[in-house]
């Protein structure tokens, strides 16, 4: 098995690789791409079977990943990423990618999930799981696990500041401005522009919901077989 790791964090990328290979002794090789484009480049030369990817490069959101999925030859992919809302991640699982993982996991976990992906199964990380269980017993979206971008535009939707303005706050062009105006409003399933401007107004604090659905969690958690039902209730989120 050949596997390319895309991240733009070297040092991340290079111990990661030493690991993997001291875990896995079947593994041909590790190839380190800085960037998404750089793999594009590398996979029409030395194909990797499977690809174990970030979602932010360079301290933003690179929407390039979306086209790893379509890259040619096929590979599999494990989403390892800093970025963990739950609109994100049922959007890359429903893309095609066969894990997700936050990168605050346990690396025995990146292991398992490999496992899993050449059996042609789907994982999940277990903090990934109680979060998405979290979102289901909370009764759907929240302002809860927003990047810090959807949270600024947000705040200046609340405040009705210019778009040029908004995006020169947050070091951002135009055109990703509307990326994520839309994604917010997918997230949150709305049809017109001035509902997102609703809820940008209302200010639901953070974890606003979250102590109910923890309260719940603990107490489906004490039930017998309750892991494996977060865990099947999880994956049929997805």
């Amino acid at each position: 098995m050949k596997i390319a790791l895309i991240d733009s964090h070297q040092i991340f990328t290079e111990a990661l690789k030493v690991n993997l290979l001291k875990s896995l002794p079947g593994l041909e090789t590790i190839n380190i791409y800085s960037s998404i484009e750089a793999f594009l480049g590398g996979q029409s030369k030395d194909p990797a079977d499977l690809v174990i990817t970030e979602l932010i490069f360079n301290s933003r959101f690179d929407k390039g990943v979306d086209s790893i999925f379509s890259a040619e030859p096929k590979a599999e992919v494990i989403i390892l990423s800093s970025m963990t809302d739950e609109w994100r991640i049922r959007n890359y699982m429903n893309f095609g990618a066969k894990a997700f993982l936050s990168k605050t996991c346990p690396f025995q976990e990146l292991l398992d999930a490999i496992a899993q992906v050449k059996k042609g199964n789907l994982f999940l990380s277990q903090d990934i799981q109680d979060m998405l269980w979290a979102e289901l017993s909370a009764g759907g979206p929240s302002l809860d696990n927003l990047s810090s971008i959807e949270r600024g535009i947000l705040d200046g939707l609340s405040r009705d500041e210019p778009f040029k303005t908004i995006a020169r706050n947050l070091n951002i062009s135009m055109i990703e401005l509307k990326y994520y105006r839309r994604m917010l409003m997918e997230r949150f399933s709305l049809k017109h522009f001035s509902d997102l401007i609703e809820i940008a107004k209302k200010k639901v604090s953070p974890g606003a919901g979250t102590s109910q659905g923890q309260q719940m969690r603990e107490k489906e958690r004490k039930a017998p077989g309750a892991d494996l039902r977060r865990r099947k209730l999880a994956m049929s989120a997805v």
